[in-house]
């Protein structure tokens, strides 16, 4: 009749295969229930783990086939790791005086994901004035995830230097002539812009655009005519940069824009962002 019992269990840990095996398995026991040998273990590092034995005082390490818990797989770091080992099963049943076990570890570095980078799109009521107090208002609406887009439109709800009669010089003359002109003035604020947003890091982002400009100061003759002022206009190219920043849903954008280099707005947004699913 075949023997169904382990006369003994010695437990010794022989080393290991990796570098710093022995400090990653630590306080280990072990305990013979029938025909199942339960080992315990305290793990340092993430690893994957793997439990030989030996039946010949060491001289030679077989793979346990016959375990289950945690050995043969990556296990995370912790304390009272179990492994059950099913010894007849591996070994045949007999008297086995010393039983050796080792350990070979291989540290896993956990793998991080990356961090998901959230789209979002923003819209912002701004409000500008400029180096001549020219006030603005306008918006801004735009989407970004790493990199993203803008559009800006903003006015002073006075258009009468879009499509001025004449241009005069600063000092009212249009070429040689000097118009009649009333006590009445007119400050004109048009810009559409577009550009790119690159987002640093979670909250803050920065802007860039270009367009279209017209921040300029128009005087009316007595036949009511409107004549820009080229002296104190400007109108062409708006360039713009600026930097955009997220308190949770809320938005503050703060934009110094120019028109052709001459005149120089600052512009202050406020508003809402919402992620994109």
């Amino acid at each position: 009749m075949k023997r169904r019992r382990l006369l003994a269990v010695a437990l010794l840990v022989i080393g290991a295969q990796a570098a710093m095996a022995q400090d990653h398995v630590t306080n280990i026991r072990a305990k013979q229930e029938d025909k199942t040998v339960t080992i315990k273990y305290d793990l340092a590092v993430r690893s994957e783990v793997k439990l030989l034995i030996s039946i010949d005082d060491g001289k030679h390490f077989t793979d346990t086939m016959k375990v289950t818990g945690n050995v043969n797989k990556i296990v995370p770091a912790g304390k009272n790791k179990i492994i059950r080992w099913q010894a007849f099963k591996d070994l045949g049943y007999g008297d086995y005086p010393e039983i050796r076990f080792k350990f070979m570890t291989e540290e896993k570095q956990q793998v991080q994901k990356p961090k998901r980078i959230p789209k979002i799109t923003f819209i912002t009521l701004n409000g500008g004035y400029t180096n001549t107090e020219n006030p603005s208002l306008g918006f801004t609406v735009g989407q970004v995830e790493k990199y993203g887009w803008f559009a800006s439109v903003m006015t002073g709800f006075n258009f009468a230097g879009l499509a001025p009669a004449a241009v005069s010089d600063a000092e009212g003359f249009v070429g040689e002539d000097l118009p009649f002109y009333k006590d009445e003035y007119a400050k004109t604020v048009l810009s559409i812009m577009g550009g790119g947003v690159m987002r640093l890091n979670d909250m803050m982002f920065v802007k860039a655009g270009l367009g279209f400009g017209n921040r300029s100061l128009s005087w009316k003759t007595l036949d009511d005519r409107w004549v820009r002022n080229g002296g104190y206009s400007a109108v062409g190219l708006d360039l713009s940069a600026g930097m955009m920043f997220t308190f949770g849903q809320f938005v503050l954008s703060l934009d110094a824009v120019t028109t052709n280099f001459s005149i120089f707005e600052g512009r202050i947004g406020l508003g809402y962002s919402f992620e994109n699913r």
